[in-house]
């Protein structure tokens, strides 16, 4: 025991001692309370301030400080009271002014805060707030802000935590952090809450029903986000715990485009601190007291005032007809500026109006319509209930016509505010008989209530089944009744509410879940599908079991399952489901579901959409099983089209889809849905959608009244398609046209145009008792004139979100926007003679017809955006206000005389200023209270005295400020931004920026101008925020205003004469000598006869450059001019004896690449000068400084000598650049181009033609070309007869030239087809101090493919990219060149120049005038005292059917004495080229645009070039293309082209298009600067490509391959069936082999629609396998074509008909049967059969194409389905061709026909094992067999399907009750099929 005592005392010890330290450590208790027995005072100050976070702008705010007085009832009951409250504006900029004192808004509230509160406190948490029954919300939610303040959740174990805690803004996330100071008792917290993160988040939100938020990323996304931190300071003492200080601020901030510095912020800061305990105990108040819940805001249950004005809501009746009365009564001849205010005012007023109050009203003005009609709109747009009522009962009483019941209906229930008292009163409308009655009104009221209900439904966690039942009703009652248009209603409403709860009912129209419903038509079935869309946002996973399966069911019509495939995208699918779609797309025998599928996947990988990102990358991996294939199909094959992007800055992007699908029925879209969404801040809606759906309608425009089913044909194919197994017709479609119309996904009209509306339409417009009914009715009414005015609200949005403040003030974001039409028309009419009673149409085209007409329509719409607190006291927010006001007058006296072709229209000129349109925009600080209504303090939020740019104010010395101050900045020294302004200032005064611009154009002769003005300052100075750009004002207008004039003007006339009469009319004279070239003038023919006389050429260039030492050579590119030969610039016509040679010069230098190309390239240019007129006339005054040239000295030999010249004129001119010069041969026309330190001098000797040839020089800058007197020249010229376009080069080399060049340049110029070839032979010449370093390489290859020779060609074109070839023109080839006689050799200049000017003149006139009257003649006049002033004349001359159609048009201006002109001009010069030009300025000879269209050969492939020149346009258009042309290189990108940096023509563009096959082609695009290509794109249609017709065999007018393109592509898509010995080809161009059996007719083609209008069968002639006879039915006849001893023989109806020369046409339905060649041809259009041949071997049909769809026999359907080809007459898809052409033999009967084949089903001989049962087989599809009593002599192999039954079975073939084709497949095997016969016991009796 003792030995233990000392142990047992230590352990007693150290337990004591960690007792004692435990308790030190343990964490004092801190229980926040007040005592019971006390009064404790404090001082409370809050304020709110709403504004842009940066200094010196202005904010708005409201501040509330009072004393508190805190008293104990109880152990957790406490009284508040609220002493001297004191209220505070702020309206003013920040931090700069004070606060106001409002007395006015203390005197309104203080009345609430004169009674006690009372509260539930217990350890820091508020329980529930009592206060005096009638007290405002407004107040008790102040009262929740400032005890907000003292919750606090106190965790006894932790310093540091995080919870959900309840506040005012309800349930968020909030962390604490505690600190202690034990020393003096004292403890610190800090509490801060995530506005952000909320479990039940306090928030009201107006019109964001069909806002969707996106899953992906939504805290980064979000416009608006918050904060509040809160400070504690706590002092401890015996009797608990009491706070003595708080401190809050919440920030909540917005960015309106998702900037991060773009915000605007609201601050809201309370302080309470604590002023003295006091100890007396509360009493509790003698005032009944209700409980109003704890500290979570509460909104009123009705809807707070629209923060845009304060309205007093008592009387509101006589509130609203004095608003009413100032609304009609001030917008009698235009809209009062107030009008949109005004209108918001009265929609607000009739929100809080009872029924019986809008009764009144409506009693009032029964006999105004004006006041009727503007009180039904704003009731309309209220949606309250009461306004629902006041509908409702006006339509049961039929005060409405049916235009206002419409859209009153329609406005009322889509801006419905839903809830339980609005769904029943909704639900009743939509039974009003009234309603029912009208099926436009029925659909737009239930598809009105459909949108009550799904507002309704979204907010609440189930929907009730009673506000879904009356649709529900609707769909059950129409599938009962089997009514379409009901059908249609129920599900198009049901997909309006969207609720997974009526899948059920939509199941009933889909044919995967009910088997009835196959009998339904398609176009219910897809809008059961589309019922879908909105359930998916719901529920997904059920809505993709249901889709995914109908998407794989192939026995389902095409256009369901794309539809489905459409919306399974639109849930927005995971990866495995995604894979699921490419399988069954894989699988997939239909093309239009592949291409639908696959286009749609394609679209959607390539999406950038933030909430698509999953989809588009399970898209990407799943594109990898698909066949790349399904890519190139064509457009006749359903697509997905979708445009989106996203703007990862801003937060904001949007997506256009379009849903192009197609029937197999119709070449052309069968249905269209295009859709909008738009994507922001982690948000997405569905802006705008609409589709058109077609069916069935080429059968009302083909049809033409002919009785088919009462011809004999009908009756006998109806037989014989008895005689095909399962054969049945194609069921008639419906026609049927129909358009729908959503906006933010609810659906608000749709439109069903069905068959007999649509004969109807037809008849209307075709029969002319009816046409002439309705042409009469306009008369009428124009005669008897239309006179009225109509002023109409046509939109009304609002959208709002309002949060809690943590002072319990409402901070309320709001978007307001107003669109208001007016219309003012008065329209007199007068026909002279008058109408008669007996009218005819034709009696217009000899009447004149007079119509006064004053006509102003305008449109008004105004946008608000606020932010701030909006409570029924007071308002204190920041507006953004614009407007947008738009007028058009239209005022005119228009006199029509028909039979003259005359129009004339006076108007008036310019009187007064008159705005078109105007758009004004503000931003202001904005204070209102109830106590002082009309009058609100105003500020604008930038102030005019904020800070300026600081990079923008101009440095002042320190002398200079002291003295001056601060200095303005004079407009005049800042730059100019815009090129095109008249005036713009950039003012600064006293630090303000101001953006001022002006345009005006004037027409001083017609007293008018059209100005654009616009002012602008905003806050962008600050930052560079698009929300600072909205900060300030900003101003702009288009106006017309009156311009002064020498004299005024009465009236502006506008007269058009048309026809023979035009010439009379001409009052300026079109002379053309001044707009065609210039002559030559004196001094240049004397220099051309020197010249040739002196054989120098060099002689007025040296007279040049003295005259012009200095002038610099311009460094514009060549521009080609076309062989319209109206240049004014080509005056040097040069006198060399080589004038005639083709020149083509190449450069081995890379500085000069665009005059290279400019020449090189450019084969088809008839005319090479490549210079604009500064080019060549700085040229020829350049001066050399670094060679000296001599032209007479030189002993070169030039091969232009030996070469033939023709006639033609030849001209040169030369460019050079700095210290450069240029030289050649005396008696030789030569080109140089030379460039850095290098050159290249060629010349080229070849046959050439009676064309105008031009010879350039041109070099670069620091180059010389020279030629050596010592260097010798050697050519070689082409001796091939057979080529048309040969050249060579020739050039000299020095024999000291040291070259280091790398640019080189290879031209081949040869032909690869055959012998044809041409010899070629180039040098380069290089001087000795030549040294370039480029690394450049082109070559250019020019050659032709002709036939199988292409493998050398086909090595070149894959080693060089495609935009390194040269264009050919087809037309130099197509019409060769002619050789000229010895005397036009030896001819003079002067007689060559005479013979070129008359040649030129017989063939193709300069002036259309000269040889064709006008065609029209249009004239715009000034009038004063019925005399014309001046004014525009234009006169247009055509002559269009010549060879070479041509058209001019010619403006002139009839007073301005500057000549101003304009002059147009297109033309076709031949089967291959088009060109045009466009001239203006004095005498059309300032600016220039030509084009020139031209066909050839690019490469090996057919091509045409489209090239544009422009030698010289205005600065403003060149500015304007400028802009246009940055963003060039980013659409190809987008587009998907290439990009080469590229020096090409500076004044040039050209487009080259090769088709390369039918479905693809080449693409080069060479502008300026760059080259854009791209090869292999594909072309959404075939085109015809075949070999080119020469122009000998072209019939005039030759232009037809411009003209007649459309109708070859048109013709290249119409369907052709061709048999040709055993080869067959569909109509879908499948092919396949297939030998005939002998004697057994095949049905070829036949019409399978109902009208059963021909078919066509044919057969294997017994004697010879290749022989055919064909036999066609249709309409009343039966042809048969047989081949008869080398020739075919034609029977109709059974009579012979001549074998040559045969002609025949049938009465009744036109049908042509003609021989042509050795062929039999037979046209029948009205049947379908565009053509059909027949030669007695070869077998072809044409179809026309609107029996797409409508075919059937072994040449196919004609639907585009190539993978369902071998359909045989049961619908079934045949295993091989074999078995697909037996199927279509026409059976006999025994012992009677040819034919001794029959179809019949089998049994396999063999037993087989099936899954382990021993079982005998029977085909599943009839097999040929010899007719019982015959033996098949000849057999094939077919491949079979088999069902299987076990072999002890009792079914046999001859069960007649087995039908073993409607049995399911078990196995496939192959057996023999017979295919001949040998009758010798034929059995007559089967």
């Amino acid at each position: 025991m003792t030995s233990r005592a000392p142990f047992t005392f230590t352990m007693k010890g150290i337990i004591l001692a960690l007792a004692l330290t435990f308790a030190g450590s343990q964490k004092v208790d801190i229980d926040p309370g007040f005592s019971s027995r006390k009064s404790h005072w404090y001082s409370y100050e809050g304020w709110v301030l709403n504004g842009l976070q940066e200094k010196g702008l202005a904010k708005v705010g409201v501040r509330l400080s009072s004393k508190l007085e805190i008293s104990g009832l109880s152990e957790s009951t406490y009284l508040l009271k609220i002493r001297s409250p004191q209220f505070e504006e702020y309206n003013g900029v920040w931090p700069r002014d004070p606060f106001t004192r409002s007395s006015k808004i203390t005197q309104m509230v203080s009345s609430c805060f004169s009674r006690p509160f009372k509260f539930e406190y217990d350890s820091g948490r508020i329980g529930n707030i009592y206060g005096p029954e009638d007290c405002p919300n407004m107040c008790i939610n102040i009262v929740r802000g400032i005890l907000n303040m003292i919750q606090i959740t106190i965790k006894k174990s932790q310093n540091v935590y995080e919870l959900q805690e309840a506040g005012i803004g309800g349930v968020c996330h909030t962390r604490y952090i505690i600190q202690e100071d034990r020393k003096n008792g004292r403890v610190s917290v800090t509490k801060t809450v995530d506005q952000n993160n909320c479990q039940e988040k306090v928030t009201k939100s107006v019109g964001m029903a069909y806002i969707y938020p996106c899953p992906v990323d939504m805290m980064k996304a979000r416009l608006i986000k918050g904060t509040a931190a809160f400070s504690y300071k706590l002092k401890q003492s015996g009797s608990g715990t009491l706070i003595t200080e708080v401190v809050s601020q919440q920030v909540y901030q917005i960015s309106p485009f998702s900037e991060p510095t773009g915000v605007a912020v609201m601050e809201a800061r309370q302080q309470l601190t604590l002023l003295e305990v006091r100890s007396e105990r509360g009493s509790t108040p003698d005032i009944s007291m209700q409980s109003y819940g704890g500290l979570r805001y509460d909104f009123s249950s009705a809807l707070p005032q629209m923060p845009l004005q304060l309205i007093k809501m008592k009387s509101p009746e006589q509130r609203i007809v004095e608003t009413l009365q100032h609304i009609v009564q001030n917008n009698q001849q235009d809209f009062h500026d107030d009008v949109p205010y005004r209108f918001l005012e009265l929609v607000q007023l009739c929100r809080i109006a009872s029924t019986d109050t809008l009764e009144s009203i409506w009693k009032q003005f029964s006999d105004k319509p004006r006041y009727k009609r503007w009180l039904l709109s704003s009731v309309s747009a209220t949606g309250t209930a009461e306004a629902l009522k006041f509908i409702k009962t006006r339509i049961r009483n039929d005060d409405l016509n049916y235009i206002q019941t419409l859209l009153s209906v329609s406005f009322a229930l889509h801006l419905m505010k839903a809830d339980e008292n609005t769904v029943p009163i909704a639900a009743d409308l939509i039974t009003s008989s009234r309603i029912q009655k009208s099926p436009m009104l029925q659909q737009v009221a239930c598809l009105g209530y459909s949108s009550v209900v799904n507002k309704y439904c979204s907010q609440a966690s189930s929907c009730p089944k009673e506000v879904l039942q009356p649709i529900h009703d609707l769909a059950d009652e129409a599938i009962s009744r089997g009514r379409e248009d009901k059908m249609k209603l129920a599900l198009k409403c049901i997909g309006n509410i969207g609720e997974p709860a009526s899948i059920k009912r939509i199941q009933k129209f889909l044919p995967v879940s009910v088997s009835s419903a196959f009998d339904i038509p398609v176009h219910i079935q897809i809008d059961a599908i589309m019922a879908l869309r909105k359930i998916a946002w719901k529920d997904p996973k059920t809505v993709q079991g249901h889709l995914i399966q109908i998407l794989a069911d192939q026995s389902l019509p095409p256009e369901v399952r794309m539809m489905a495939c459409a919306i399974i995208f639109e849930t927005r699918p995971a990866l495995p489901l995604i894979t699921t779609i490419a399988n069954v797309a894989m699988k997939e025998s239909n093309l239009q579901v592949a291409s639908f599928v696959y286009s749609h996947m394609k679209a959607l990988s390539k999406s950038i959409l933030p909430y698509l990102y999953n989809v588009s990358a399970a898209c990407n991996i799943a594109l990898k099983l698909l066949a790349p294939k399904l890519d190139r199909l064509s457009y006749r094959y359903s697509k997905v089209v979708r445009i989106d992007g996203y703007f990862d800055n801003y937060k904001v992007g949007a997506a256009g889809d379009v849903f192009v699908m197609n029937s197999p029925g119709t070449m052309f879209p069968s249905a269209i849905i295009s859709k909008l969404m738009a994507y922001s801040a982690g948000s997405v809606a569905d802006l705008v959608e609409a589709g058109v759906r077609v069916e069935g309608l080429t059968d009302v425009i083909t049809k033409r009244n002919i009785p088919f089913a009462e011809y004999p044909a009908y009756k006998k194919i109806k037989e014989i398609g008895k005689a095909l197994l399962g054969w049945k017709e194609l069921p008639t479609e419906t026609p049927l046209i129909s358009a729908y119309l959503k906006l933010f996904g609810q659906e608000l009209a749709y439109v069903n145009i069905n068959k007999e509306v649509l004969h109807q339409i037809l008849k209307a417009v075709l029969e002319p008792a009816d046409r002439n009914a309705a042409i009469k009715k306009i008369a009428s009414q124009i005669r008897s004139g239309i006179a009225g005015q109509w002023t109409q609200p046509v939109w009304l949005g609002e959208l709002r979100y309002i949060v809690p403040t943590c002072t319990g003030l409402p901070l309320e974001y709001g978007s307001y926007t107003t669109a208001l039409a007016r219309a003012a028309a008065s329209v007199d009419g007068k026909i002279t003679p008058p109408l008669t009673g007996d009218f005819r149409p034709s009696q217009l085209l000899e009447s004149t017809v007079q119509i006064r007409a004053d006509i102003s329509p305008s449109l008004y719409v105004h946008t608000v955006a606020t932010m701030g607190v909006n409570t029924e006291y007071f308002q204190h927010a920041v507006e953004i206000q614009g407007k947008v006001l738009a007028r058009v007058p239209i005022k005119f006296d228009a006199k029509i005389d028909v039979k003259q072709k005359n129009i004339k229209i006076e108007t008036n000129p310019c009187h007064e200023e008159t705005e078109v349109v105007a758009g004004r925009h503000k931003a202001f600080a904005v204070s209102r209270n109830i106590g002082e209504l009309g009058v609100e303090k105003r500020t604008s939020i930038l102030p005019e005295d904020a800070s300026s740019d600081i990079v923008e104010e101009p440095f002042k010395p320190a002398e200079r400020a002291s003295r001056e101050g601060f200095t303005m900045q004079e407009a005049d020294s800042m730059p100019r931004k815009y090129a095109y302004s008249s005036q713009e200032d950039l003012r600064h005064g006293i630090g303000r920026k101001t953006h001022k611009q002006d345009i005006c154009i004037k027409l001083y002769r017609l007293g008018c101008q059209l100005c654009f003005s616009r002012r602008s300052r905003d806050a962008s100075f600050l930052k560079n925020t698009y929300l600072h750009r909205l900060i300030g004002e900003h101003e702009a207008k288009i106006a017309l205003l009156p311009v002064r004039t020498d004299a005024d003007i009465d009236k502006i006339q506008l007269e058009i004469q048309a026809g023979s009469r035009a010439a009379s009319k001409i009052i300026h004279e079109v002379n053309l000598d001044s707009e065609e070239e210039d002559e030559p003038s004196p001094y240049e023919d004397i220099k051309a006869k020197l010249k040739k006389i002196l054989g120098i050429e060099k002689v007025f260039k040296v007279a040049n450059k003295t005259r012009h030492p200095k002038k610099q050579p311009s460094k514009k590119g060549n521009t080609m001019l076309t062989e319209l030969e109206t240049d004014p610039k080509a005056k040097n016509p040069s006198s060399s004896s080589s004038a005639s040679s083709t020149v083509s010069s190449s450069s081995s230098s890379a500085a000069a690449p665009d005059r290279k190309k400019a020449v090189d390239e450019d084969e088809n240019d008839e005319v090479k000068q490549a210079r604009n007129k500064d080019a060549s006339s700085k040229s020829s005054s350049s001066k050399s400084s670094s060679s000296k040239s001599s032209s007479g000295k030189s002993s070169s030999k030039s091969s232009s000598s030996s070469s033939k010249s023709s006639n033609r004129k030849s001209s040169s001119s030369s460019s050079s650049s700095r210290k450069s010069s240029s030289s050649s041969s005396g008696k030789s026309s030569s080109s140089s181009s030379s460039s850095r330190k290098s050159s290249s001098s060629s010349s080229s000797s070849s046959k050439s033609s009676n064309r105008k040839s031009s010879s350039s020089s041109s070099s670069s800058r620091k180059s010389s070309s020279s030629s050596s007197s010592s260097s010798k020249s050697s050519s070689s010229s082409s001796r091939s007869s057979s080529s048309k376009n040969s050249s060579s080069s020739s050039s000299s080399r020095s024999s000291s030239s040291k070259s280091s060049s790398h640019h080189s340049h290879g031209h081949h110029s040869r032909y690869l087809n055959g012998s044809s070839s041409s010899s070629s032979s180039s040098s380069s010449s290089s001087s000795s101090s030549s040294k370039s370093s480029s690394r450049h390489s082109h070559r250019h290859h020019s050659g032709h493919l002709e036939g199988g020779r292409s493998s050398r060609y086909s090595k070149i074109w894959e080693d060089d990219e495609i935009y390194l070839y040269r264009f050919k023109s087809a037309h130099r080839q197509e019409f060769p060149k002619m050789k000229l006689t010895a005397e036009r050799l030896s001819s003079t200049y002067a007689s060559t120049r005479s013979t070129h000017a008359s040649s030129r003149a017989a063939s193709r006139p300069k002036f259309l005038g000269d040889v064709k009257t006008p065609i029209l003649a249009v004239f715009l006049h000034g009038i004063r005292n019925d005399e014309k002033i001046g004014g525009l004349q234009l006169v247009a001359y055509a002559d269009i059917d010549s060879v070479r159609p041509r058209m001019q048009v010619f403006v002139s201006n009839l007073t301005d004495s500057s000549k101003w002109k304009l002059c147009a001009d297109a033309s076709v010069l031949n089967a291959h080229k088009a060109v045009a030009y466009l001239k203006w300025g004095r005498n059309c000879q300032d600016y220039k645009i030509s084009t020139e269209l031209v066909t050839g050969r690019f490469a090996a492939h057919p091509a045409a070039q489209v090239k544009v020149e422009w030698p010289k346009v205005p600065s403003s258009l060149r500015s304007i293309a400028e802009w246009f042309y940055k963003f060039a290189p980013g659409a190809a990108f987008m587009l998907g082209f290439s990009e080469k940096a590229d020096k090409n023509p500076s004044q040039q563009a050209r487009v080259i298009v090769a088709l390369t096959s039918p479905r693809t082609c080449d693409v080069v695009v060479k502008l300026p600067d760059m080259i854009l290509y791209e090869k292999a794109m594909r072309l959404p249609l075939s085109l015809p490509v075949g070999p080119r017709i020469p122009a000998s065999e072209l019939q005039p007018p030759i232009w037809d391959v411009f003209a007649e393109a459309p109708s070859a592509v048109l013709e290249n898509l119409k369907a052709r069936c061709s048999v040709s010995h055993n080869k067959i080809t569909t109509f879908n161009e499948v092919q396949f082999n297939y030998t005939m059996p002998a004697n057994c007719y095949h049905i070829l083609a036949q019409d399978c629609s109902a009208d059963l209008k021909f078919l066509v069968m044919m057969r294997n002639v017994e004697e010879a396998v290749d022989l055919k006879a064909i036999n066609i039915k249709l309409g009343s006849h039966e042809i048969d074509m047989r081949p008869v001893r080398g020739q075919v023989k034609l029977l109709v109806d059974g009579v012979e008909s001549p074998t040559t020369n045969v002609s025949y046409a049938s009465a009744g339905a036109p049908l042509w049967i003609y021989s042509e060649n050795q062929w039999l041809v037979l046209v029948a259009p009205a049947y379908g059969i565009d053509k059909l041949y027949f030669d007695g071997y070869t077998f072809r049909i044409q179809v026309a194409l609107w029996m797409a769809g409508k075919m059937c026999g072994i040449c196919g359907k004609y639907d585009a389905e190539c993978e369902e080809e071998y359909r045989m007459p049961n619908g079934y898809l045949a295993k091989d061709a074999v078995s697909f052409g037996h199927s279509w033999i026409l059976e006999e009967k025994p012992c009677t026909g040819v034919c001794k084949l029959r179809r019949s089903f089998v049994k396999l001989e063999k037993t087989v094992q099936l899954a382990g049962v021993e079982s005998k087989c029977y085909s599943t599809e009839p097999v040929l067999r010899c007719l019982k009593g015959c033996s098949a002599t000849k057999t094939t192999s077919v491949t079979v399907g088999f069902h299987c039954l076990p072999a002890d079975s009792a079914t046999s073939l001859t069960d007649k009750q087995a039908k073993f084709d409607q049995k399911s497949e078990d196995i496939q095997d192959t057996i023999d099929a017979h295919i001949a016969c040998s009758c010798e016991n034929e059995d007559c009796s089967a």
